[in-house]
């Protein structure tokens, strides 16, 4: 498609130039390279959204002629690549609310980080290959390639499971380019992400069992750098199917997150965390950020305080109104939908008393309440109330998959598409409270 006939592995040898090739012709540089894996990401399934969208063309609409949400996403966070390495602040916030934005001391942390990261063409090759392939595994088609290959059926696990099984399968023909190390350091990576995601954990969706990857990355702290590297480029292109012009998601407070959980991460490696005190630094930064607005102090050690604490990480509450908004519904709510929330809420996850981790809830919710959004204080508390119902009704569902699980998952996204984004929702917020309870899914795993 290109009509250079320089390869990607040509042009990584002089990233400046790479990164200064214009969309027309980076873009199918890119898909030349990955053509499968891009392709995958056609059928990959998505978040949605009704925002108005830019008027420059996407990068999906430049390959296919056509809309594809997991390909704007996933090539947009190639893009946040291209302005990290051109050190193009005003490009990647230009279209984030101001109150929002990140900052430009922000900013160049990611640069010098990318810069101390990325040294050598084969490191630039990888961080380039990882983001390709970060999201291929929500392709239904590639857990059916898998099981025609090996004969295993592994649609019943979450993408990032479905992604390492084919990794390990090699089903990813991507990752025979790479060298041995190379390739061991992204399969490690791939590991870790398989029960931990940075972005779960920077929301607080996950629970503190997920945390136990780290503590088998302590002799690979090169897989955890590029990851982190990966996952903050992810966050970077997380809105990328609603706006390809800039990082819409890396806004401060999800910068904060995402280098709070790099804080965790090599807290528990290096220094010695406990898991728990590892997840509870994302808890303490938000309210920390929080409380330096007005907000009330919160105690970790008062399960009350503390579920409240990852109701405010789940849905990035940066304002004090925001967090006083969902303050209310929480202290209003029935005592014993509150006191059934709270218990599940601080559950850490062991197979004795395994935790449910409720995918796509942070979405659900922030859907949900539109805490921005035009509405009265009363009508956005009540949906958040019927939402808090619903995450009730979820994590305190008592099937669980067989095994030695300590870590349930259930994903709410058809929840999010079929209810909350319906327009009857807003009419009246209790049909969401009658919604189904997803399958329970294998998220994590005792040996």
């Amino acid at each position: 498609m290109t009509t250079d006939s320089r390869s990607l592995r040509d042009y990584v040898e002089e990233p400046d130039e790479l990164f200064q090739l214009p969309d027309k012709e980076f873009f199918p540089l890119i898909y030349d390279e990955f053509k499968p894996e891009v392709d995958r990401l056609k059928r990959a399934y998505s978040v949605g959204g009704n925002d108005s969208k830019p008027s420059a063309v996407s990068p999906s609409v430049i390959l296919y002629g056509e809309e594809y949400d997991e390909v704007n996403r996933t090539l947009v966070g190639l893009l946040a690549l291209r302005w990290v390495h051109n050190n193009q602040y005003d490009i990647l916030v230009s279209n984030q609310a101001e109150a929002l934005r990140l900052s430009r001391e922000s900013f160049d942390w990611i640069h010098n980080f990318y810069r101390e990261s990325i040294k050598t063409s084969e490191e630039l090759y990888f961080i380039i290959t990882s983001i390709i392939v970060n999201d291929i595994g929500k392709d239904d088609q590639l857990a059916i390639d898998y099981q025609t290959a090996t004969g295993e059926d592994i649609s019943h696990l979450n993408h990032d499971m479905i992604l390492l099984k084919a990794a390990r399968g090699g089903l990813l023909g991507c990752l025979e380019r790479l060298s041995e190390a190379d390739r061991s350091d992204m399969i490690y990576g791939m590991e870790l992400g398989a029960e931990f995601n940075f972005g779960q954990l920077a929301q607080a969706e996950n629970v503190p069992a997920c945390l136990a990857n780290f503590e088998k990355m302590r002799d690979h702290a090169r897989s955890f750098r590029l990851r982190f590297l990966e996952q903050m480029l992810d966050i970077a292109g997380a809105a990328g199917h609603l706006d390809w012009t800039c990082a819409k998601k890396l806004t401060q407070s999800n910068f904060d997150a995402y280098s709070t959980v790099y804080e965790v991460g090599i807290g528990i490696i290096s220094d010695g965390l406990t898991l728990r005190e590892g997840y509870d630094l994302v808890l303490t930064r938000r309210l920390e950020l929080l409380q330096e607005k007005g907000f009330r102090k919160l105690d970790l050690e008062v399960e009350d305080d503390r579920a409240l604490a990852r109701l405010l990480c789940m849905t990035s509450a940066a304002d004090p109104a925001t967090a006083e908004l969902y303050d209310r519904a929480w202290t209003t709510l029935e005592d014993d939908v509150r006191q059934s929330l709270r218990e599940s809420l601080n559950i850490d996850g062991s197979v004795e008393t395994p935790a449910v981790q409720v995918t796509y809830i942070p979405a659900l919710i922030t859907q949900a309440v539109d805490a921005s959004g035009p509405g009265t204080s009363e009508a956005k508390e009540r949906r958040l109330q019927s939402a808090l119902r619903y995450l009730n009704k979820v994590m305190s569902a008592p099937e669980k998959p067989d095994g030695p699980v300590s870590v349930i998952e259930r994903n709410v996204l058809a929840t999010l598409k079929n209810v909350v984004q319906n327009p009857q929702f807003r009419e009246d917020p209790t049909t969401l409270e009658q919604a189904l309870v997803p399958e329970s899914l294998v998220a994590k795993m005792e040996s």
